[in-house]
Formats: structure tokens, sequence, C-alpha cells
């Protein structure tokens, strides 16, 4: 057999068996993959929670039509970091992160003209929508600038003055990512977060908590493909050479 991601119990069935290993290291040794950097953006409340006091104006959403209403706090509640964009929005929190990214895109790629093509992973499809709604105002820019590939995409929401929003179709916004100059900047969940190939993929941002080893390396895997300077610069005209 044969697996992209051997952990633990693969090396524990086959135990000595195991005919070749591949490393990521390796590959990008030969050329096959590219290396990364990491850069961490920290904010107090990711890494402590925060509170929300009595007499607080507060936004109450409802999970399925995303209707809103506004209600006073009755008394001051807390939250922890994990409850952060599942229970409770902060939307001060994902602009932070969004706005320090932006701010320090010069710094990771100098001499470049546009935003890198970027894959945003968010927590969940409402938090993609968040997430999308904050890009778009912190960079500037429009409804091409920055899209949605999620499986709820795909489907039709009904508005809060009763009309139906037709879905997009998924597919076809991951090829204009892949092939074309926009959008720059995609917001998912799952859906590419394995076996996916986006060549053109220089940034990944992980607004999520990621438990399992695998699916992580899974999902770093999305920007590590190769490109030649060529290909590159079809969609990223200011690159000023191949990925690497």
């Amino acid at each position: 057999g044969l697996t992209a991601t051997p952990d633990n119990r693969t090396y524990g069935f086959f135990k000595k068996n195991v005919v070749s290993d591949y490393s990521h290291e390796k590959a990008v040794a030969d050329g096959v993959n590219v290396g990364n950097e990491i850069y961490l953006i920290e904010t107090q409340i990711t890494q402590q929670g925060a509170q929300i006091t009595a007499q607080q104006q507060v936004e109450r959403r409802e999970k399925l039509t995303r209707k809103k209403r506004w209600e006073q706090q009755d008394e001051d509640e807390a939250y922890s970091a994990t409850q952060l964009d599942r229970a409770i929005v902060n939307p001060d929190q994902i602009r932070t992160v969004i706005r320090t990214f932006r701010d320090k895109l010069p710094e990771m790629f100098p001499g470049r003209k546009e935003v890198p093509k970027t894959l945003i992973f968010a927590k969940t499809d409402s938090h993609a929508d968040d997430i999308i709604q904050t890009v778009r105002e912190e960079f500037g820019e429009g409804n091409r600038f920055c899209r949605k590939i999620t499986y709820r995409a795909a489907q039709d929401k009904k508005l809060a003055d009763g009309s139906m929003q037709q879905g997009e179709d998924p597919k076809s916004i991951l090829a204009q990512f892949r092939n074309e100059y926009h959008p720059r900047i995609a917001v998912t969940v799952d859906m590419i977060a394995t076996g996916t190939d986006v060549k053109p993929l220089e940034c990944l941002l992980f607004m999520r908590d990621v438990k399992s080893r695998n699916y992580f390396e899974q999902m770093k895997g999305r920007g590590t493909r190769t490109l030649d300077f060529d290909n590159l610069k079809k969609v990223t005209p200011s690159a000023k050479s191949a990925k690497t």
C-alpha cells in the first residue's frame, strides 16, 4: 500500500516491512516540493479569551439564517479562546490578524505589487464569511478579490428579506483561484484542505487550530507545490522568480 502521510499506526502495522520512505525534506532537496517559513500572529484574545461586560450592546445571530439582532448584555460573561469564532465572534480579533497579515506582506514578499495567492483556513462556514468581509474591508477590494471555497458555497441561501441568493459552484471558484488573477485570497474550511493542487499558492493562513498532526501536514501541502517562473507570472505578474 501507499500513503502520503504515514503515522505511528502505519509503522506499527507494517513493522519493519516499510520498503520506501520519501520525506518532505528529501522532496524539498530534490526540488519536487518547496520549503516553508512560519510567521506567527498572536493576539491576547486567542491566547486568553476575553469578557463581555454587563450593559454592553451585543449582536446575536441565528446560525442558519445569519439573521442579526441587537441585545443588551444582562451580566458579565467570560469566554475562552476555544469558544472564539464558534459561540462568540470578536470582529476586532479577526481584523487584527488580517491587518497584521496585510501590513507584513511587503516584509515577507518584497517587491510584490499584488497580494500573493493566499488560502485562509477558517473554523466554520460562518467564520469564513466573517473573514471574507474583513479581508475585503482591510484590503479595500471588492468581491472578486476574496472568495469562499467551501461545500456550502454551492448552497442557496435565504436572505433576511426573504429572497434567495443563489450559491456559487465551488469547483468553478477553485479553477479561477488556480488559473486566473482573481481571486487573490480564498477562504475554506475543509474542502481544499487535502488532495487539491493550487500550484500558484504561496501563503497559507491558519485561523483555526488543527489537532491532527497528519491533517496539519496535509493542509500545509497545499502550499508546497513547485511552480516555474513563467506559470507563476501568469497569475502573479510581479513575481521575480519561480516559486521556491
